[in-house]
């Protein structure tokens, strides 16, 4: 039987009903399997982004996922009891992507005045262990999405996000900056960038941007003075253009030059986009008496990929300086 997020996180840490004199010994082996995939489940819930796309698992910290697709026409005209010709048979195209995984770890130590002070108890416990996950699952999606191998940043220097990925080879991009705030000439631009092949499965397809956009494109459709208008100015409805949904996501990059406010936008198919975690996590406790704390130690890998680059395309320079 599956484990309950609050028996996970228990296990993960330590017994619900030790005190906090006998903590000091955390796990020392990675997370069951099962745990280790709940855990994962549980820090990517809440997230805008990883929430929404695909999301793939492994006991090694490198592997490959594999590639198939059909660039051209494979039925040709038949002939009762007959093969087709060598030359009419269609092998697909195959490769592979390879998944290599990034060592990340956090230390939250928390002070004995604490656990002395709470009135919570076990739930105390549970609050800790339960924002240690989301906030893991948090940093995970930043590194994913902003990751840069020259970023200052020496976390996000740890690997290429999608925004680095989609700009690489192969990809379609849109210079927008000169559509100012016309942020629907850009969908526009985008959707006609993107080849056809890859428009058949609209519904799994999203733009993903920051939030400040999405609301101020939300806005520019509710200041309309029709019936579609004041439906946007007073419902949280879903906002699509031409059946493609406009995703979210809080942590999406907006950067500042020249008192002018600039993003990504980033359209594909929300699968095309993969998050992977390497099973070996480790969520273990350390009471150390000298310095009055017990530590929690969460150790992970992880990695992210585009599965087909040329399935995307990125708008740069649009513009979300208020007007």
């Amino acid at each position: 039987m599956a484990l309950t997020p609050r028996e996970l996180l228990q296990k993960a840490t330590f017994s619900s009903t030790a005190s906090t004199g006998d903590i000091g010994n955390g796990t020392k082996s990675p997370l069951a399997l099962e745990q280790a995939d709940q855990f994962i489940s549980i820090a990517i819930a809440p997230q805008a982004l990883l929430s929404d796309i695909r999301v793939v698992r492994n006991s090694a910290p490198k592997w490959n996922e594999s590639k198939l697709e059909f660039g051209s026409r494979i039925l040709r005209p038949g002939t009762q009891a007959t093969r087709l010709v060598d030359g009419s048979r269609v092998v697909p195209t195959t490769s592979v992507v390879e998944m290599s995984t990034t060592l990340i770890r956090g230390e939250v130590p928390v002070s004995d005045e604490v656990w002395e002070d709470n009135v919570e108890g076990d739930g105390f416990r549970q609050r800790i262990s339960n924002g240690i996950a989301e906030r893991a699952g948090l940093d995970i999606e930043e590194l994913f999405i902003k990751g840069d191998l020259a970023s200052g940043d020496s976390y996000l220097a740890q690997q290429a996000g999608f925004l680095k990925l989609a700009a690489g080879t192969g990809t379609n991009t849109i210079a927008a900056a000169g559509n100012a705030r016309d942020w629907q000439k850009t969908f526009r631009q985008m959707v006609l960038a993107l080849p056809d092949q890859f428009k058949r499965d609209k519904p799994n397809m999203r733009f993903y941007m920051p939030t400040r956009l999405y609301e101020m494109y939300a806005d520019a459709l509710a200041s309309r003075n029709t019936a579609l208008g004041d439906f946007f100015l007073e419902s949280n409805r879903e906002i699509r253009y031409q059946d493609i949904l406009l995703k979210p996501v809080p942590q999406w990059p907006i950067t500042t030059a020249s008192s002018v406010d600039s993003t990504q936008i980033l359209l594909c198919n929300r699968m095309n986009l993969i998050a992977g975690f390497q099973r070996q996590i480790r969520v273990e406790t350390f009471r150390d008496p000298r310095e009055g704390v017990t530590s929690y130690v969460l150790t992970a890998r992880v990695a992210c990929a585009i599965e087909h680059v040329p399935a995307t395309v990125l708008a740069t320079g649009v513009i979300v300086t208020a007007a």
